[in-house]
């Protein structure tokens, strides 16, 4: 008779999340107390570091910029006019204006709120000297006649070369929408073999998010050790800049749901409040989906064509407090590296994370997968070292939890704007909550 294998102690394992804000805390421990020593043991290991971070920050670069431009193609090429009558045109045309909005005005809000708060001069003065940052800022972008000069790039090779990013996602965007009006037989293949290569560069993408956590800590260590404790103050700064500004849109959504859906603080409030309980909890706008739609039927008198369309819709294209991250990391960065940016520099940086914002193709949310990875380029092309944005991504989690609040806020927002004409249920013909909706609702 064979005796029962011994139960294995059930280890825990950390998620990709958690090791990347371990990574990102060692750094900064062997840092700052490394910083200003002359001990050979630090000396080795900053510049073992320096030359991990610089791999890791050149492989990512590489994939990026290919990366962006078959995404776009994909997401144009395999777009036919009937989904996008599908979609709804009105609604993409409110979708598009909202989020337009929404990011110039988290750039206003970020531009006062650093004259204000207190970055660490030390990170400023200390951050740019990096091998990395002195490489990338040394090329600053062209002035603002001779880039609007060069939207439509001569030869897109050496536009490629010079990490001319605006110019090549207006290409890819112009051959897409051309691929998408041939006929089937011959679109078809076409949008199959962007799709397929998108894919392709997924799975490179997730080898390289493999090494994410040594990496940060790398550059981490690396600058902790230049900055001392200047630059942990500065992520400090960071995640209340970010929370502040997404919070404070998630307040202003409320007058203005008031205002442009004809509905009442009061019935807003409650229809959108167990989604925030949601989205909150499970950082997902996806998950939060349910508790939209039951809010929107039961407490804002929703009809079908809201619920079953545009809430759905809105979901999957409407991520409010996703689109204005990546202004206040742009804004953020370059104060923090004094680079001067110019107004049509951020307008196209604003218009491009608009644009990738309601691509169909998605990038897994961590780390340096999320957003932030899809704009890369888009920050270097602006002057902003690959470094920065990578730093900021490891911090994401905090932040992402108001940013999904943002996001459902905004999407049930949008929803009673673009159904303030549409017949609303009367209160007699509400359906019931659910038990579980009606624990949560004030």
């Amino acid at each position: 008779m064979r005796s029962a294998a011994p139960e294995r102690s059930a280890v825990p394992v950390l998620s990709f999340t958690t090791w990347s804000l371990v990574a990102l805390g060692a750094g900064l421990a062997i840092g700052i107390a490394g910083h200003g020593s002359s001990a050979a043991p630090f000396a080795l290991v900053a510049t073992i570091a320096n030359a991990a971070g610089e791999v890791w920050i050149s492989l990512l670069q590489l994939v990026a910029l290919p990366l962006a431009l078959v995404l776009t193609l994909a997401a144009t090429a395999g777009a036919t006019r009937d989904s996008a009558e599908t979609l709804g045109v009105r609604s993409i045309i409110v979708f598009v204006l909202a989020l337009t909005v929404a990011a110039f005005f988290a750039v206003a809000v970020v531009r006062a709120g650093l004259t204000v708060v207190d970055v660490p001069a030390g990170a400023a003065a200390s951050v740019p000297s990096m091998p990395l940052s002195a490489n990338l800022t040394a090329n600053p972008p062209p002035a603002s006649q001779a880039w609007w000069s060069t939207i439509i790039p001569r030869n897109i090779f050496a536009a490629a070369a010079r990490g001319d990013i605006f110019p090549l996602l207006l290409c890819a965007i112009v051959f897409g929408i051309a691929v998408a009006k041939l006929p089937a037989e011959q679109r078809a293949p076409m949008a199959s073999a962007f799709s397929s290569t998108s894919q392709a560069m997924m799975i490179v993408v997730r080898w390289l998010l493999a090494a994410t956590p040594l990496g940060v800590f790398a550059l981490t260590l690396v600058i902790a050790l230049q900055t001392g404790t200047s630059w942990a103050s500065a992520l400090g700064v960071y995640l209340l800049l970010r929370i502040g500004v997404t919070l404070l849109c998630v307040v202003l959504l409320y007058p203005i749901s008031v205002a442009l859906g004809r509905t009442t603080l009061r019935a807003f409030a409650r229809g959108v409040f167990p989604a925030q309980v949601v989205a909150v909890s499970t950082r997902s706008s996806l998950a939060a989906l349910p508790a939209l739609v039951a809010g929107g039927s039961a407490q804002l008198g929703m009809a079908g064509a809201a619920t079953d369309f545009v809430l759905p819709l809105s979901v999957s294209l409407f991520r409010i407090g996703t689109v204005m991250a990546n202004p206040i990391k742009l804004l953020f960065l370059a104060h923090v590296y004094g680079i001067a940016l110019r107004p049509d520099t951020v307008a196209m940086f604003v218009l491009t994370e608009v644009a990738f914002s309601l691509s169909a193709a998605g990038i897994p949310n961590s780390g340096a997968a999320g957003s932030g990875f899809r704009m890369l380029p888009v920050f270097m092309a602006a002057g902003i070292p690959a470094e920065g944005v990578v730093m900021l991504d490891a911090v994401e989690t905090i932040p992402d939890i108001f940013e999904t609040l943002a996001n459902v806020t905004g999407q049930m927002s949008v929803a009673t704007i673009l159904t303030r004409r549409t017949a609303r249920l009367v209160p007699a013909a509400q359906p019931a909550p659910s038990p579980a909706a009606a624990d949560i609702i004030p």
